[in-house]
């Protein structure tokens, strides 16, 4: 079946920290499934709308005003193309300004609208950055308004069943509107990296992470982890850690590596262009995914995850996490969520163990291939537009 049209509404998150929306209308073009009508906008990639807190009290107002007045603009385009009738209309990350201005129009004119929640804005402004404010009279207004926006869609979109579940609770919303699925992610490059060599001595092993540098991610479990390696005769000179990106929890990793030899840890606190992060993830030996526990970090499968199963290479991460749709769980060395010890014991085990590393790296592929790939975003959608 080919549907003729898929509008794309709203001003969208961009860049490689959000690859999701751009690779999914990617896949759909390509595949020939539907006809792409951009009547939104991509953001600025460099913008993160839980930074708009920090903002002083004008600059908020302003930014605010041009995301509203932006939104505004294309749901008045959208209602224009679809005149009543029910053309899928999808609308990408954040997609709460778009829907909570559509809320307001009568059910019978308003767009059949297919709407992107993987991250909930008031759970990731509240609930997750601000505990101590999570019950304000600002994180009961969010939430409310985001409840309405949700509503208001056809068919809302989530990244894991965790997360499927989290958001119907929450929001209040109808779980047969609620349908998880993968992730897109440009996986031509990481399905591109060639296998570790089998062979030859492990003088060095590589451990990587990727990614933002927040509690989520388990930072401190990490360093942690690390200091007592490193602090082992045995094992210091065995590893090599290399971290690539920043967040608000960069000066810890600062002092760590002011603190130790660059034979044993570096760090790139910059973010790299996507053929960059394959490469260096083509360079590692093991990679490191969440560690922060339970709450939000048990609820997501990172973009890094698919990025390392696509790459084949071996992971340790939290057994504490969620996946999408019948996704059965990936081949990834678990550890139990934020314990140092047992991070620190899974890297010196899976270190001593080429062949298992081998072949965790080779089901991690797989693992993707059969799961997690674009092939499954595109099933998904044929799902939705049938």
């Amino acid at each position: 079946m080919r549907t003729e049209q898929l509008i794309v509404a709203g001003l969208r998150a961009s860049g490689s920290g959000y690859p999701n929306a751009d690779q999914t209308l990617k896949l759909l073009s390509r595949d020939g499934l539907v006809v792409i009508r951009d009547l939104g906008k991509p953001l600025s990639p460099g913008l993160h709308l839980w930074t708009l807190r920090t903002l002083s009290t004008h600059r908020k107002l302003l930014a605010l005003i041009k995301l509203g007045l932006g939104n505004l603009l294309s749901l008045m385009r959208v209602v224009a193309a679809v005149r009543g009738r029910k053309t899928p209309v999808y609308v990408p990350y954040p997609s709460l300004f778009f829907m909570w201005l559509a809320s307001w129009m009568p059910v019978s004119m308003r767009p059949h609208c297919i709407v992107d929640a993987y991250i909930s804005i008031w759970d990731t402004m509240f609930r997750d950055r601000d505990r101590a404010n999570g019950n304000s009279r600002a994180s009961r207004w969010v939430k409310r308004i985001e409840a309405r926006a949700l509503r208001a869609a056809a068919m809302v979109l989530v990244d894991t069943q965790a997360n499927k579940t989290c958001l119907i609770d929450d929001f209040g919303l109808d779980r047969d509107r609620v349908l998880s699925l993968p992730l897109g992610i440009d996986e031509d490059a990481f399905l591109a990296v060639p296998p570790r060599p089998r062979d030859g001595e492990d003088d060095v092993v590589r451990v990587l992470f990727v990614g933002t540098l927040i509690p989520l991610h388990g930072v401190s479990v990490i360093l942690s982890a690390m200091r007592r390696v490193l602090n082992d005769p045995l094992h210091r000179d065995r590893f090599h850690f290399r971290f690539i990106g920043d967040g608000q929890l960069g000066a810890l990793l600062e002092e760590f590596v002011a603190h130790h030899d660059p034979r044993h840890v570096s760090w790139v606190r910059e973010w790299r262009p996507l053929q960059a992060i394959a490469s260096e993830i083509g360079d590692a030996d093991i990679c490191l995914g969440v560690f922060g526990g339970e709450g939000k970090a048990s609820r997501v499968l990172p973009f890094k995850l698919y990025m390392y199963l696509a790459a084949g290479r071996a992971v340790i991460s939290q057994a504490a996490m969620s996946l999408p749709g019948s996704a059965p769980p990936p081949p990834v060395v678990l550890v139990e969520p934020a314990d140092e010890a047992a991070l620190e014991n899974a890297l010196t085990v899976l270190a001593m163990d080429r062949g298992r590393r081998h072949r965790l790296a080779e089901d991690g592929r797989a693992y993707y291939r059969n799961w997690l790939s674009g092939g499954r975003v595109l099933d998904a959608w044929r799902q939705l537009l049938s």
